[in-house]
């Protein structure tokens, strides 16, 4: 069975390969190594400076409950917000080989809408995407096919153009603290 960082890496390949194939080659994701501030892949426009970031979850199988469950963990005053961060949450179908389900959260939409729980670490909160497979008016407004996944990512990388030196300061202080 495939979980943790096995998991991890292989739904952000397979994100990878949807945005070049669904851009048609306009928009290049690039995973970050080490992952350690919460931007699994930054999507840059080819032979331009626009560009956003996203936080990668995914996922095999809905809970005992039918819901598809994600979590994000942050330190209590310190969740990032950007309008170049943004959410992609994954159910990957391991049989058939392709991303089942996903959905595009702006993280201003993510970090109100989803579930926040005490961490066990003290000073830390976990947000939790928790969504109904069968239908969450919560979190069907984000959901995406794959196939559209870099088609919706285009203008979104196009209307935030270049990233200017403060957004970025800003951006880090907020994942470094």
């Amino acid at each position: 069975m495939l979980e943790g960082s096995t998991l991890g890496t292989l739904v952000e390949l397979m994100v990878e390969a949807e945005i070049l194939a669904g851009s048609e080659g306009r928009l290049i994701p690039s995973r970050v190594e080490p992952d350690v501030d919460h931007r699994d892949i930054v999507v840059a426009e080819v032979g331009g400076y626009g560009a956003l970031w996203l936080q990668v979850k995914g996922t095999t199988h809905a809970d005992r409950e039918g819901r598809i469950v994600a979590f994000a963990n942050y330190p209590v005053d310190a969740v990032p917000e950007s309008a170049r961060l943004l959410y992609l949450v994954c159910l990957l179908d391991v049989e058939q080989h392709l991303l089942a389900r996903t959905w595009l959260v702006p993280s201003a939409d993510f970090n109100q809408l989803a579930y926040r729980e005490r961490s066990k670490r003290p000073g830390r909160v976990t947000l939790q995407f928790s969504c109904v497979a069968s239908g969450d008016a919560r979190w069907d407004r984000f959901e995406v096919p794959r196939l559209e996944l870099g088609a919706r990512l285009q203008p979104l990388v196009d209307a935030l153009g270049p990233a200017k030196t403060e957004e970025l300061r800003a951006l880090l202080e907020q994942v470094s603290s």
